[in-house]
C-alpha cells in the first residue's frame, strides 16, 4: 500500500499591499502652496534680501518642525549642512551685494532640498558618503519631479467636513477671477473718482497687473516642486542599499576610457608644460622677485597670460576629474602617477598666476574682479592639494571633500563683506600714502558697503583743502549726494544700508524734509 501523503496546508492569497500614504499631506499640500506664493512675491531674491530671508526660514520652520516632526533624522553631516545653511542666510542681511545674496540663497534652498531628502533616511550612505553627488542629483531632479502631480489630490483629499475640498473649489475660482477682474479694474480706472477709491483700498496700479499674474501662475509649479521633494521623500524606497548598489554600478560604467588611451591624451599635455617651464621660467617667475622684464609696465607684465594660466589651471582639474572617474582601474598606479604630475604642474601655475595677481594688486589696489580672482585660485590651490592626498590615501573621499570646502570658503568669502573690504583697503593705502591716486568711481560701485568709506574719504578731503584732483572730489560728492536722497525699499534694506542711511545723515547729507 502506498503511504498517504500529508495534506498540504491550503493556499492563501496574499493581501494585497496597502497603499502607503503621505504624512500630513493635506497639510503640507496647502502650506506648500502658499510657500510657492510667498517665493514668487520674494523672487528675484538677491533684490529683496529680508523678504527672501523671511521666506527661507518660513520654509525651514514649516517643513522641518511642523511637517516632519519628530520624524526628521539627521546625522552629522547633514547637522553641518544645516549649519551651512544657517551662516548662508546672514550675508543677504548685513551687505548691499546681490551677487553674494543670490548665490546664498541659491545654496540654502539646495542645503533645504538634500536635508528634506535626507531627513527621511534616502541617502544612499551614511555620513561623508562617496555617493554625495548621486544623491544631490536624487534630491534636486529626481525626488521632486517623480512626485510632480500628487499635490492635487493632497489638496482635496479627506479633512473633516470637507474643508480640503472646500478651500480647493474656492482657491480655484479666486484664480479664475484675477484676470478679468484685473481687466475689469484697469478699464473702469477711465473715471478719477472709482480710481482714487480703487488705489485708496487696495493700492492698485497697472504696472503690478503683469506682477501678479506672473506670480499666481509660478505659484502652483513651485507648490508642485515643494510637495513633490516632500511626498517622495516621506514615501521613500526600503531598497536604499539596492539604490546604492545601482549608484556604484553606474559609477563603474563611467569607466570606459583604456588606460592607454587616457596616457595618450595625457602625456603630451605634460611634455607642453615641461617645455613651458624651462622656456619661460625666467619672465614668469620675475613676479616672485618683484623684478620686472624690460619694456614692461606692472599692468602690462601682470595681465600678460594671467588669464591664460587661470584657464590652464581649470582644464588641468578637468582633466584630473576625468582620470579619477572616467578611466578604468587597471594600472592604477601609473593612472594616479599621471594625476599627481598634472597636479604639482597646476599648483606651479597656481602660484605663478597668484603672484602676477598679487603684483598687480599692489600697484593698482583692488577690486572687485581681482578679489574673486584671487579667491578662485585659492580655491583651486586647496582643491588640488585635496587630489594629491587622495593619489597617495586612497581611503580619502575626494568629492565630498571638495564639495564641502568649497562651500566653506564661499562662506568665508560672503560673511567677510568682500565690497567694504576693498573700500577699505584702497582708501586705507590713498589715505597712507602708499598710493596717489584712488578710482571714486570704483567706490561707488560698491553700493552701501562703501559708503562710510566714501565719507572717511570726504572728511580728509575737506580737512586737507581738497583733493588732488578736484573732479575725484565733485564726483564723489555727486555720488554721495545721489545716495543721500534714495529712499531704500523696506524689503531691501541690509545692515549695510541702515549704516550708510545713519552716516549721510549724521554728516548732513539727507536734505531737509519739507
Amino acid at each position: 500500500m502506498d503511504e498517504k501523503r500529508p495534506l498540504s496546508p491550503p493556499v492563501v492569497p496574499a493581501a494585497p499591499d496597502a497603499p502607503r500614504l503621505i504624512p500630513r499631506a493635506n497639510l503640507a499640500a496647502w502650506l506648500f502652496l502658499a510657500l510657492g506664493y510667498f517665493f514668487c512675491c520674494a523672487f528675484p531674491m538677491s533684490k529683496q534680501p529680508l523678504l527672501a530671508v523671511l521666506f527661507l526660514i518660513t520654509l525651514y520652520a514649516l517643513s522641518f518642525p511642523v511637517l516632519l516632526r519628530g520624524r526628521a533624522r539627521f546625522g552629522l553631516v547633514q547637522k553641518l549642512v544645516l549649519l551651512s545653511a544657517a551662516l548662508a542666510l546672514i550675508p543677504p542681511l548685513l551687505w548691499d551685494d546681490t551677487g553674494n545674496a543670490f548665490l546664498c540663497c541659491l545654496y540654502v534652498l539646495t542645503a533645504y532640498a538634500y536635508l528634506v531628502y535626507a531627513a527621511n533616511g534616502n541617502c544612499l550612505e551614511e555620513g561623508l558618503s562617496a555617493l554625495v553627488g548621486a544623491d544631490l542629483v536624487r534630491a534636486l531632479f529626481v525626488f521632486p519631479f517623480s512626485s510632480l502631480g500628487r499635490i492635487f489630490p493632497s489638496l482635496a483629499s479627506r479633512e473633516k467636513q470637507g474643508v480640503g475640498k472646500l478651500l480647493l473649489k474656492i482657491l480655484l475660482g479666486l484664480l479664475i477671477a484675477v484676470i478679468p477682474t484685473a481687466a475689469a479694474l484697469l478699464l473702469l480706472s477711465y473715471d478719477s473718482g472709482f480710481r482714487s477709491i480703487v488705489d485708496g483700498l487696495f493700492r492698485f496700479r497697472g504696472d503690478d497687473l503683469g506682477i501678479q499674474i506672473a506670480r499666481i501662475l509660478f505659484t502652483l509649479p513651485v507648490a508642485m516642486f515643494l510637495f513633490g521633494l516632500y511626498a517622495s521623500s516621506a514615501l521613500r524606497s526600503s531598497s536604499r542599499d539596492a539604490a546604492a548598489q545601482k549608484a556604484r554600478a553606474r559609477e563603474e560604467k563611467r569607466r570606459f576610457v583604456p588606460l592607454v588611451t587616457a596616457a595618450a591624451a595625457v602625456i603630451p599635455l605634460h611634455l607642453v608644460y615641461i617645455i613651458f617651464f624651462f622656456s619661460q621660467w625666467a619672465y614668469y617667475t620675475s613676479a616672485f622677485t618683484g623684478v620686472l622684464p624690460a619694456d614692461l609696465s606692472y599692468a602690462a607684465y601682470a595681465r600678460s597670460g594671467f588669464f591664460e594660466l587661470c584657464a590652464v589651471s581649470c582644464i588641468n582639474f578637468l582633466a584630473v576629474i576625468c582620470l579619477s572617474r572616467y578611466v578604468r582601474r587597471e594600472g592604477e598606479r601609473f593612472r594616479r602617477a599621471l594625476c599627481v604630475i598634472l597636479a604639482v604642474f597646476s599648483l606651479v601655475l597656481i602660484a605663478t598666476a597668484v603672484s602676477k595677481l598679487l603684483l598687480y594688486i599692489g600697484n593698482y589696489d583692488l577690486t572687485p574682479d581681482r578679489v574673486y580672482a584671487a579667491w578662485f585660485m585659492g580655491l583651486l590651490t586647496v582643491l588640488f592639494l585635496i587630489v594629491l592626498l587622495a593619489q597617495f590615501f586612497p581611503r580619502i573621499k575626494a568629492l565630498p571633500l571638495c564639495m564641502a570646502v568649497t562651500v566653506a570658503l564661499y562662506l568665508l568669502l560672503a560673511l567677510s563683506g568682500p565690497n567694504a573690504r576693498i573700500a577699505h583697503y584702497n582708501v586705507e593705502r590713498y589715505l597712507s600714502g602708499e598710493t596717489d591716486r584712488i578710482d571714486v568711481d570704483l567706490l561707488a560701485s560698491l553700493g552701501d558697503d562703501a559708503i562710510a568709506e566714501m565719507l572717511r574719504l570726504d572728511r580728509c578731503w575737506e580737512q586737507s583743502g581738497g583733493a588732488a584732483d578736484e573732479a575725484d572730489r565733485i564726483r564723489l560728492r555727486r555720488d554721495l549726494d545721489r545716495r543721500a536722497v534714495w529712499e531704500t525699499d523696506f524689503w531691501r534694506q541690509t545692515l549695510s544700508s541702515r549704516r550708510a542711511d545713519r552716516l549721510l545723515e549724521q554728516a548732513d547729507y539727507l536734505p531737509p524734509t519739507s
